[in-house]
């Protein structure tokens, strides 16, 4: 016994060192993530973790974990692929088209260059490996302990530097890493209770060009309607920020017959103010509209004068963003038709409503603030397992998950749009190794093509796109489950 438990906690500390190498997950909308091993995935998150002697539990519903019949912890690699392909065109600030820019000697697009790149718009996406781990463990008959290292908010577009999208984005990354805590009591045969702790770590990395002279430009109300003409100067603002926030979640379980479970469960709303620096980038003509006094008069330079209050310092500043993690509702259902098959259904409501904006800050100045007004969320999605043999498991699930962005607002960081995840899976319990399973899933994300018909905020410098965005995903997800 010993033994076996010295192998859990291995197989544990892996799992939580692996939240130190995690890359950027694959989106769900927004960017949430899904905290599942394997088996959830293959079931397309049906039922929760409500299925049997599920490890998830530990952050999904720590109310499950008091019907987890032993010790059992689990480890997971996700891999996930995401395509992004722009079509449509982009416009400057006084209506012109925007071509696609080779890059230069410098790393920055060479906008005096006499041939362009005409591939329609811009590629996007990447890809990424995704580890997690759970483990509970049944203390006594009627408490039950558990542990996670779960990602649940993670978001990656990267677009080609000389696209039309120059002037939107460039790199966007957002990534949240938690460690988790959490106890459930039987209350009866039942009846469960249960809640937990989380203390994450966020981090986040936005990059773009800014085209200062039309940033200026479309200032008129300052410099009386003077046109500059747009693309002169490169200029590449990159912002990055962290930060380490707590919160807490619940969930309640109901056994009402001995085929069926219900589970309803809350994640809070976490106040996460991330904060870091941000760097600027610029040729000599950028460099020199940061620097030198404004031809148009004053004691400011020409972004001062368009901007009053507003200081941009080309060697860097400190830098401040709002981006709290909102605010999850589920409730899943399980039933068991017999020992072979058993089906589960689930809805969870994001409160997004509460992502009104993006805004920058330096000290008391702000930098830009890009308006996003999210809409709240739903996600429906039905799956289950069927038990081919003793040993083999096979899983299949949909799910249909709502996206929270608006026509309005969307633009490439997070060209979002509703999207159906497909799902298959299958499991494998190795007789040679007693307690250890093997489980293996894809999904595959089918995401509706959306509307980027946006026009960006006048310090970004006032362009516009007119155009719409194409995305999938695969998701390959490989978990190794231990009971003892």
């Amino acid at each position: 016994m010993n033994n076996k438990k010295q192998q859990a906690q291995v197989l544990l500390g892996l799992a939580l060192m692996g939240g130190m190498m995690v890359a950027a997950p694959a989106q769900a909308g927004g960017f949430s993530t899904p905290t599942y091993g394997a088996p959830g995935w293959g079931r397309a998150f049906a039922g929760g973790s409500l299925f049997k002697n599920d490890p998830s539990s530990a952050y999904n519903n720590p109310a499950a974990m008091a019907f987890v019949e032993h010790n059992v912890a689990q480890f997971t690699v996700d891999y996930a692929r995401i395509k992004i392909k722009y079509k449509g065109d982009a416009y400057d600030y006084q209506g012109n088209p925007v071509s696609n820019t080779p890059i230069g000697a410098d790393g920055f697009p060479d906008l005096s260059a006499t041939t362009v790149n005409n591939n329609d718009g811009g590629q996007g996406g990447f890809t990424a490996w995704l580890p997690t781990g759970f483990m509970v463990m049944p203390l006594g008959d009627r408490f039950a302990f558990g542990l996670s290292q779960v990602v649940p908010q993670g978001m990656r577009s990267t677009w080609d530097q000389d696209s039309k999208l120059r002037d939107f984005a460039v790199d966007t990354k957002i990534e949240t890493v938690g460690l988790t805590g959490s106890l459930s009591f039987k209350v009866n045969d039942q009846f469960s209770i249960g809640g937990g702790v989380i203390v994450q770590h966020s981090k986040g990395f936005v990059s773009q060009n800014v085209d200062l002279l039309s940033a200026a430009a479309v200032s008129d109300s300052i410099l009386g309607g003077i046109t500059f003409p747009s693309g002169v100067g490169s200029n590449l603002i990159r912002v990055k920020v962290d930060n380490i926030s707590a919160g807490w979640f619940t969930g309640v379980v109901w056994k009402p017959t001995d085929q069926d479970t219900l589970g309803l469960n809350y994640h809070a709303k976490i106040k996460n103010k991330m904060t870091g620096k941000y760097n600027m980038y610029s040729d000599q003509f950028s460099y020199a509209l940061m620097t030198t006094p404004s031809p148009f008069g004053g004691s400011g330079t020409l972004v001062n004068t368009a901007y009053p209050g507003l200081e941009l310092y080309p060697n860097g500043a400190h830098a401040s963003v709002n981006l709290d993690i909102p605010a999850t509702a589920g409730l899943d259902w399980v039933h068991q038709f017999n020992d072979r098959f058993t089906l589960g259904a689930s809805v969870t409501w994001t409160e997004w409503s509460s992502f009104k904006d993006l805004t920058l800050k330096s000290g008391d100045m702000t930098v830009v603030s890009i308006p996003y007004n999210y809409k709240n969320t739903w996600m429906y999605s039905l799956g289950g397992d069927y038990r081919v043999t003793d040993e083999l498991t096979l899983r299949a699930g949909v799910a249909l998950d709502q996206t929270p962005t608006r026509n309005s607002t969307r633009d490439p960081r997070i060209p979002d749009g509703d999207r159906t995840f497909l799902s298959f899976g299958a499991g494998y319990e190795v007789k040679a190794i007693k307690g250890l399973s093997l489980d293996a899933a894809y999904s595959h994300q089918f995401v509706q093509e959306v509307k980027l018909k946006t026009q960006n905020v006048d310090r970004l410098g006032g362009a516009s796109l007119n155009g719409k965005a194409e995305s999938s995903g695969d998701v390959v997800s490989l978990s190794a489950t231990y009971a003892f």
